[in-house]
């Protein structure tokens, strides 16, 4: 199968179970690929919900490593490569394909306030040195930046860039990047704002990158099974379910203390502990039992 696609069109974005002294909590995240994978969703490894930025090279290639082992060729592995050095992003993609990595995931370096013609070369530049296949990732919420359509445009006919995780919630964005790109057999839109499942599915996204489903694949899952055999009243009902869900990890909360949230959740389920990576922190132990309660009233 084509890394483009997953046997669902759910790729899981996992978070980085690691122990209270930093370092990666080996036992956790097989666990936790076990649950993703079993569910048939895709995996994500070191993005945004992976505290990607906080991450060591050598966590990240043993996460790859593990990731890539569990799920067995049973669903695809993405590896993200995100850093602000395109030499250690090209090298860590490398060694990610070596270690079995389906495909990469490329983020714009965010010290630099980029313009459109730089933001493409710098993904054109990647593509031509990493070797393998590489989705373009646009997240404003941490670059700052967002990639424009005719910049995604141009990437899309290099033959090495295979599609986008796009994580923008601006008006009117995904309703511009499906009517650009949307149905075609060589470039895969994958959603990257869970809120905007169904919508997108709708309009022709392959498949969508929820972060609460860490906790719950096979809701996620489900979803996209009914969007794709054109059931959309249950699509929708269970995206109002997904909604709840993250509900209880978002809500008045930051991106940093939602994941932390989020970590929490899943330690509920006996996968993980809640230890997060500086600069971020864990939550209160009261918050985390708050947590636990909202999500057991969710059951």
């Amino acid at each position: 199968m084509s890394a483009s696609l997953s046997p669902a069109g759910i790729i899981v974005p996992l978070i980085t179970p690691v122990t209270a002294e930093g370092q990666l909590d080996e036992p956790a995240a097989e666990r936790l690929v076990g649950h993703v994978a079993g569910a048939g969703c895709g995996l994500l490894v070191a993005g945004t919900t992976g505290e990607v930025a906080s991450l060591p090279s050598a966590l990240r290639e043993r996460y790859v490593e593990i990731a890539v082992r569990i799920a067995a060729k049973r669903v695809p592995v993405f590896a993200c490569i995100a850093h602000n050095s395109l030499d250690e992003a090209v090298a860590l993609g490398r060694r990610h394909l070596v270690q079995g990595a389906d495909a990469l995931v490329g983020m714009l370096p965010n010290y630099f306030k980029l313009e459109p013609a730089e933001m493409q070369r710098y993904f054109a530049l990647l593509a031509d040195r990493v070797g393998g296949a590489l989705y373009l990732y646009n997240m404003p919420a941490t670059t700052g930046m967002s990639l424009p359509l005719d910049a995604i445009d141009a990437l899309a006919r290099h033959p090495s860039i295979v599609g986008m995780k796009d994580s923008e919630p601006t008006a009117g964005r995904r309703e511009a990047v499906a009517q650009r790109f949307g149905g075609r057999g060589d470039f895969a839109l994958f959603m990257g704002v869970a809120a905007h499942a169904v919508p997108a599915l709708r309009l022709g996204f392959h498949g969508i990158v929820p972060s609460s489903g860490n906790y719950a694949p096979a809701l996620w899952r489900d979803l996209h099974a009914a969007a794709k055999a054109g059931d959309w009243n249950r699509a929708e009902t269970l995206q109002t379910r997904a909604l709840a869900l993250g509900a209880v990890f978002q809500n008045g909360r930051a991106l940093g203390s939602s994941l932390a949230a989020l970590k929490a959740g899943v330690s509920r389920l006996g996968i993980c502990g809640p230890h997060m990576l500086p600069p971020l922190a864990a939550l209160a132990a009261a918050e985390q039992r708050q947590v636990h309660e909202q999500l057991s009233q969710l059951s």
